[in-house]
C-alpha cells in the first residue's frame, strides 16, 4: 500500500530526498500527528494521509497483535508487547 499525502508542514527533511515527520527524527520520538497519551489512547490526527511507513507498521495492532517493531516501541514507553504474529 503506497503512502499517504502528508501535508509538507508536518514534514521535516532527513538528507537531499527524505523527509519524516516532525518528531520522529530525535529521542524521545513523538510525532506530530500523534494525539493523545501513549498507554492510553492515541490517535493519529491525519490518518487517512499517512505515509507508508505508518500504514507498514504494526498493521494488526488494532486486533492485538503486534510485532517485533511494535513491541519495541511498546518497551520504550513501558508497556507489555501485544501477541506476535506467527512469521
Amino acid at each position: 500500500m503506497p503512502g499517504g499525502r502528508v501535508p509538507a508542514g508536518l514534514t521535516e527533511p532527513v538528507g537531499a530526498q527524505r523527509v519524516c515527520m516532525f518528531g520522529t527524527a530525535v529521542a524521545p520520538r513523538r510525532c506530530v500527528a500523534l494525539r493523545g497519551q501513549v498507554g492510553t489512547a492515541v490517535a493519529c490526527a491525519i490518518y487517512e494521509f499517512r505515509p507508508g511507513a505508518c500504514r507498514d507498521f504494526a498493521p494488526l495492532a488494532a486486533v492485538g497483535r503486534g510485532d517485533e517493531a511494535c513491541n519495541e516501541a511498546r518497551r520504550r514507553h513501558q508497556l507489555p508487547p501485544l501477541g506476535t504474529v506467527a512469521a
